[in-house]
């Protein structure tokens, strides 16, 4: 049976689900998605610190990127070859050293190669994360199993930026590294003692194992529906408080509340996509309807949010921006992580560094033209809209190719 009929075969539910190792797993994904976005807030100490330009501080923020899109997906091979504990577990611990390291780096230099090691500790892991949630868990939970986790990370995003400041008030820029160290610590000693080992099917070996999953129309067409409704999404939200700010005159705590409100919608669209991705695999239907359905809803709700010049109109719209963003990010990695189950990590990590590339172009491109012009809301819309079309062509095609059953003949008297 191929991938894209297992998809939306009937489901057993007598199968059940370790939701105890689930939470362990959600708890590293926390961790990881505070990390990321508290080193914002600590951008004017370094700078200080280190007597650097805020500009040679953000290197600190895309040391991280960059290391965790470019080695993402050959570490996601390597999840693959060995049992997802290992690359779990091992992920984790780079993680938990690289945040080590950051806390106590005595230069820039040493605090970006730090963040390097952080982002690479963070591409190892999360593949093997999702795979292991896609495999260990019930066929008709899926959904709501890999939603949780983006809702979990969505989570992080939102109180890593409060968090960070909270504590560097009371330690240094230092300490909120050093706070995820020892939390990453006790959760990486869990790990390694209560998750389950299992056997993996072994990929095929070679440079060619590792774009093998751009050989499936399915999949790389997924990922290409993934690049442009990132660069949609989160390319455009890159330009929201500066939009805001010059717009409505919001400050940085309004700025806050809407980072709150953002995190709010994501987790909303995530939390809905994973229930819903569910009951439609349970009627047969392929739940990858729901990035389409997200994409196109995503468009006209960015267009007026980043046009309208009524402030309670655009923070409704950017609010579902981001739950329509949030429905199609799960139901993508949904699908996604049980497209090829040979190589669940290996697709996972394509998926994740082509989020990471989609954000950088749509930024780049984005940022070419008039903040909150019509240029700006229409390449955001056609990116949207493209998205929807690459992730909507299999299920076209699988519709088309599915042969209609055969009308009963009328007998002549």
């Amino acid at each position: 049976m191929s991938a894209t009929s297992a998809s939306v075969s009937a489901p057993d539910t007598t199968e059940r689900t370790p939701w105890g190792q689930h939470a362990l797993l959600y708890v590293v994904f926390f961790l990881m998605g505070a990390e990321m976005y508290l080193v914002s807030p600590l951008l004017p100490q370094i700078s200080h610190a280190f007597g650097v330009t805020a500009a040679a501080a953000a290197t600190v923020v895309t040391a991280y990127v960059i290391v965790y899109a470019v080695t993402g997906p050959p570490l996601g091979l390597l999840a693959d070859r060995y049992p997802r504990k290992r690359s779990a577990v091992a992920g984790s611990l780079v993680f938990l050293l690289g945040n080590t390291a950051c806390a106590f780096a005595p230069s820039l230099t040493t605090l970006v190669l730090a963040r390097g090691l952080t982002g690479l500790g963070a591409a190892l892991a999360a593949p093997a994360i999702w795979a292991y949630l896609a495999e260990r868990t019930a066929t008709h939970q899926r959904g709501r199993a890999i939603s949780l986790g983006a809702s979990v990370y969505s989570l992080g995003q939102v109180l890593g930026v409060p968090m960070g400041t909270l504590l560097a008030g009371f330690g240094g820029w230092q300490a909120p590294f050093l706070a995820v160290s020892v939390l990453m610590a006790i959760a990486t000693l869990t790990l390694a003692d209560r998750l389950e080992s299992m056997p993996v099917t072994r990929p095929p070996r070679g440079l060619g194992a590792l774009f093998r999953p751009w050989r499936s129309d399915e999949i790389r067409l997924g990922l290409v529906a993934t690049f442009l409704l990132q660069a949609a999404r989160l390319g455009a939200y890159s330009y929201i408080g500066i939009l805001f700010a010059t717009r409505f005159g919001m400050g940085l705590t309004a700025l806050g509340l809407v980072g709150l409100l953002v995190g709010a919608g994501s987790m909303i669209g995530s939390l809905c996509a994973g229930a819903a991705f569910d009951a439609l695999t349970e009627r047969g239907v392929a739940g990858t309807w729901l990035s389409v359905l997200g994409a196109l809803l995503f468009v006209p709700c960015a267009i007026v949010a980043t046009t309208t010049h009524h402030v309670t109109v655009a923070l409704v719209a950017l609010g579902l921006w981001c739950v329509f963003g949030g429905v199609f990010y799960s139901s993508q990695q949904t699908h996604l992580a049980s497209a090829d189950p040979a190589q669940r990590a290996s697709v996972v990590a394509w998926n994740n560094s082509m989020m990471n590339a989609g954000i950088a172009f749509g930024t780049t491109v984005l940022g070419a033209v008039a903040l909150g012009g019509a240029p700006f809301a229409a390449i955001t819309a056609i990116l949207g809209l493209a998205a929807a079309a690459f992730a909507a062509v299999p299920l076209v095609h699988r519709r088309a190719s599915t042969p209609l059953p055969a009308r009963p003949r009328r007998r002549h008297r």
